[in-house]
């Protein structure tokens, strides 16, 4: 085939693909050397042209000079062009097959003939993959009253009708903490006032600014960057709408996290535990990003034999970034834990020690929110000799005064992660879970870090992104 002819047939197979509306399909039928393919070509909702194709062999339809009518029909009947535009292409003319299979198609059709020589189906892929839109595509947002805060659904142009494909668009959006998908970027065309979702991802975006470009790859797919990379989002079009807060949640403040591990007893429990706060960590580094500072403190069993150390309370980060602090993180995890069995004291840790060491280095008078988070099992050691039967602090160092004075610090807040349940727990971890007490096997990162202030709570998150109004 020469390429005018290409050509030509490229544009037969365009204008058919252009002229589709409501339910109409465009039929294309290839008479190949092996059989006869058939091209259905319609547009879905969202105005997005698909086909799907089928093929019969010759041998299959029986294409023979003596079998008449029957012949005839099997052929009208693979090709399935009753209704609609037909076109039909003729890839092996010289074939006896092919050949009268032509011309029981022009009889009962009259339509357009080309004959070609390469593969029809990369021909009508191309096609559809080139198509102009016939809806436009819209970028959902939200729009915050800059007065009371109120949030409205809207959507923001990324590509009108008559766009092609490869073509680029640039969009500012401000991310705020999304659910727990994230922050969704849906794209949707309309039917009529209302919005028809066409495609939906969604990733885990700190809060801030982005820049991005929105891509249009072919009909009915759009491409993102000067993001994280994003997931496929389950979510349909009423799940994402009832997710939507009526209004902004509180802005997030500087926040300095206070990680406190109890790294005594067994090293598969004291794992565990650093564990826990690795994940905490990075959690709320991806919420609050620069916002947050950690601090990271170990602290062990106290030992009441000269034969055997007593390790003081090791402040293994202070006041540092995230990343930082989960360096730190990682040599406490390399190491392990550090007291365990005889002579140290198997009923309690240095719980006032790590008090005493936090009060000493927290300024009082700093703008971040405070929270302290323990993770561990065990309870203090008394200041002196009490009915707990447990040896007092060598150091003298009350718990109770200690944590009394952290309370009082404006904006303090207190959780805890327990190797027990709550109902199980020493009284204790009641006063250092204070603000939430979770548990060591079943820790919720999102209603932990909410309980904590530190987030949003799960129905105050933004699943979109949002453009203020003066953009």
């Amino acid at each position: 085939m020469s390429e005018p002819d290409k050509d030509l047939l490229r544009k037969a197979v365009a204008r058919g693909v252009a002229g589709l509306t409501g339910t109409a399909r465009l039929t294309v039928v290839e008479l190949a050397a092996d059989g006869l393919t058939t091209f259905k070509i319609h547009r879905d909702d969202n105005g997005v042209p698909r086909g799907r194709r089928w093929s019969v062999a010759w041998t299959d339809l029986t294409v023979e000079p003596n079998r008449g009518e029957d012949a005839r029909q099997a052929v009208l009947s693979a090709a399935d062009a009753a209704t609609g535009e037909v076109i039909v292409v003729c890839s092996f003319p010289d074939g006896p097959e092919a050949g009268r299979a032509l011309e029981w198609l022009q009889e009962a059709y009259a339509a357009p003939t080309f004959t070609v020589d390469v593969p029809v189906t990369t021909l009508v892929r191309d096609v559809l993959a080139d198509d102009p839109l016939s809806q436009s595509y819209d970028l959902v947002v939200m729009r915050p009253d800059p007065v009371t805060g109120r949030l409205v659904l809207a959507t923001t142009p990324l590509f009108p009708i008559g766009t092609r494909p490869r073509t680029r668009t640039d969009v500012t959006v401000r991310c705020e903490p999304g659910d727990e998908y994230g922050t969704a970027f849906a794209v949707v065309t309309w039917q009529g006032r209302e919005p028809r979702l066409l495609s939906v991802r969604s990733a885990r975006l700190p809060p801030g600014r982005y820049e991005v470009t929105a891509e249009l790859v072919r009909p009915g797919r759009v491409t993102f960057t000067g993001l994280p990379e994003l997931a496929p989002d389950p979510r349909g079009w009423a799940e994402l709408v009832q997710s939507v807060p009526s209004r902004l949640p509180p802005p997030a403040g500087p926040a300095h996290l206070i990680c406190a591990v109890e790294v005594c007893g067994a090293d598969a429990k004291v794992a565990e535990r650093l564990s826990r706060a690795h994940q905490v960590i990075t959690y709320l580094s991806g919420e609050l990003a620069d916002l947050l500072r950690v601090s990271l403190v170990a602290y062990g069993a106290h030992s009441f034999d000269r034969s055997a150390k007593d390790r003081p309370v090791e402040v293994a980060a202070w006041q540092a970034t995230a990343d930082q602090a989960l360096d730190a993180l990682r040599v406490l995890e390399e190491r392990g834990a550090i007291t365990q069995g005889y002579p140290y004291h198997p009923h309690a840790a240095q719980v006032e020690d790590m008090l005493e060491a936090v009060a000493r280095r927290l300024d009082p008078d700093g703008a971040a929110q405070v929270v302290l988070l323990t993770v561990g099992d065990r309870p203090p050691h008394p200041a002196r000799a009490d009915r707990s039967r447990i040896l007092p602090c060598p150091h003298r160092h009350d718990w109770e005064v200690l944590l009394g004075h952290l309370e009082h610090l404006p904006g303090a807040a207190f959780g805890a992660i327990c190797d027990q349940p709550a109902e199980q727990a020493h009284p204790v971890w009641r006063r250092l879970g204070a603000r939430t007490l979770a548990h060591l096997n079943a820790l919720d990162l999102r209603g932990l870090a909410a309980g904590l202030g530190l987030t949003a709570p799960a129905a105050g998150r933004v699943p979109f992104p949002l453009i203020d109004e003066t953009e």
